[in-house]
């Protein structure tokens, strides 16, 4: 790998850390320069200049694969596992859009909405959800997967779709478009485009799909009589 091509990659790792944590570009740039050993990008930069480059191990560990990197990711496509909490026993399915917990006579299912309430099912009387601290660490590992798969979907997204500009507009991340106003088909409810970034795309209000939501309330126009 050239010096070049290698400064070249430390700035792609920062560019994808900053649309999967939507967070500011600079920020992520300076999370690399820590990773790699320095305050900031700017002394990284500096280094640099003078001859600094990273080792192979600093390299290894950005490459290191995350959970949203993994091959078993796409449409239709599940990873699962397994585990055991206080003695009972899980599995735990990740599909492309959502987290799905069970076990003996329950499950939990989480979608990628970050507004939409799991949806929990209890096959039996009594239940290991009614134990509160089983109920809560079975919570943490499911939503721990659902952050996965939000942050793996970001990541296919533009970065405007996650992070709005000043003026608060936001690019819808399957259309197209920048607004700083969104509006539901399905709730005829209206957003701003930080509220959209925040919650996935899905409405804030309804959680409806990304597909509900447009930057005009077309549907509002009268119909013009014949």
């Amino acid at each position: 790998m050239t010096d070049r091509n290698e400064l070249h990659t430390l700035r792609t790792f920062a560019k994808r850390l900053a649309r999967a944590s939507r967070i500011p570009h600079h920020q992520a740039l300076d999370i690399v320069a820590t990773q790699c050993g320095h305050p900031h990008w700017n002394a990284l930069t500096a280094a640099w200049d003078k001859g600094w480059r990273p080792t192979t191990e600093q390299l290894a560990l950005l490459h290191k694969p995350h959970a949203a990197d993994a091959p078993s990711r796409g449409v239709g496509l599940v990873s699962a596992s397994e585990g055991v909490v206080a003695g009972e026993p899980y599995e735990l399915e990740v599909g492309f859009d959502y987290a799905l917990i069970g076990g003996r006579g329950w499950a939990i299912y989480l979608g990628h909405a970050p507004s939409e309430a799991p949806k929990i099912e209890k096959y039996t009387s009594p239940s290991p959800l009614d134990n509160e601290a089983f109920f809560a660490e079975v919570m943490k590992i499911a939503k721990k997967a659902a952050d996965g798969v939000r942050e793996a979907i970001a990541q296919d997204w533009p970065r405007r779709s996650t992070k709005p500009d000043k003026e608060g507009r936001a690019e819808h991340p399957l259309f197209g478009g920048v607004s700083a106003e969104w509006y539901c088909l399905h709730c005829d409810a209206r957003s701003t485009g930080a509220e959209m970034a925040a919650n996935m795309w899905h409405c804030p209000k309804c959680s409806a799909t990304p597909l509900d939501m447009h930057a005009a309330a077309w549907w509002r126009e009268p119909v013009p009589s014949e």
